[in-house]
Order: structure tokens, then C-alpha cells, then sequence
């Protein structure tokens, strides 16, 4: 039984620890994707998009967040902006992101809009606070990418 037990233990120790290294590293690939198509062209980040992601309750809570903002961003046409798939890889980072929780989110489709360049700094303000959360990333969060958060959005 005892080896049962240890073999169990460790599996949830190495689980668990990788599911926080994938973690991180997903939350500071959001933050550089981001951080990329921020600086792109004003047209482009002037489009509308639902404002359904609330980046008080992201940081909180997380996951179901980051699925809306997956379901918003999966729905503009990036490429009439001349953005590459390579640049576009918010959604993808999203959806890996998500495989290690469990979020169901659907995006209502109301007339409160917001500019998709808002959406995406409040997106990385979350992927910051999350980021932040780790203790080997928290020196880096701090110096590196804080301009995220400076806005009153």
C-alpha cells in the first residue's frame, strides 16, 4: 500500500509542478504577444470588440476571463490588417492556456463595445497580475512589463 501511496504523491507533486511552469510561461508568452500587437497600427487597434472582459475579476479569478478574451479575439479578421499568423498567436497562447483549466465562457453579443487596443491592455494587466503570482517571475512582472496596469481603464 505504502508504495501505492508514494507513487500516487509523486505523480501529483510533478503534475501539479508543471502545470504551474506551463502556466507561467503561457502567461509571459500572453504578455509579449500583446505587448507586440499594441504596437501595430492604430487602425487596427481601433476596432470594436465586446467589452466582456473585466480585468478587476481576471485578476481575481482568471481562466473564464481568458476564455472570453480567447472567443472575442478568435473573431477578428487579422489578416485585413496585414497581421500574420505568426503575430496573431494571442489566440492559440489562449486556448494552451486554458487546457490546464476548466473555463466555459460564452460572449454576448450586446451593443457595450470597447477599442480592441483597451481589450488587449487589459488583457495584459491580468496575464501581469497572474504572472506576478509566481515567485521566480514576480521581479520581472514588476520591472518589465508594468505599463500595462498604469491605465484607469
Amino acid at each position: 500500500m505504502k508504495p501505492v501511496t508514494l507513487l500516487l504523491l509523486a505523480f501529483v507533486l510533478v503534475y501539479t509542478a508543471s502545470t504551474k511552469n506551463d502556466d507561467r510561461s503561457r502567461l509571459k508568452e500572453i504578455i509579449d504577444n500583446v505587448r507586440m500587437l499594441l504596437e501595430k497600427s492604430t487602425k487596427f487597434l481601433n476596432e470594436m470588440v465586446p467589452n466582456e472582459f473585466d480585468k478587476i475579476r481576471c485578476s481575481k479569478n482568471g481562466p473564464q476571463d481568458f476564455c472570453i478574451a480567447e472567443e472575442i479575439l478568435s473573431g477578428i479578421n487579422y489578416t485585413q490588417y496585414g497581421i500574420t499568423n505568426t503575430e496573431w498567436r494571442i489566440v492559440r497562447i489562449l486556448q494552451q492556456y486554458r487546457t490546464n483549466h476548466s473555463a466555459n465562457c460564452t460572449v454576448k453579443q450586446d451593443e457595450d463595445e470597447q477599442q480592441l487596443s483597451d481589450l488587449l491592455k487589459n488583457l495584459g494587466c491580468c496575464a501581469q497580475s497572474k504572472y506576478r503570482h509566481h515567485k521566480r517571475s514576480r521581479r520581472s512582472a514588476d520591472n518589465i512589463y508594468e505599463k500595462f496596469c498604469e491605465s484607469k481603464n
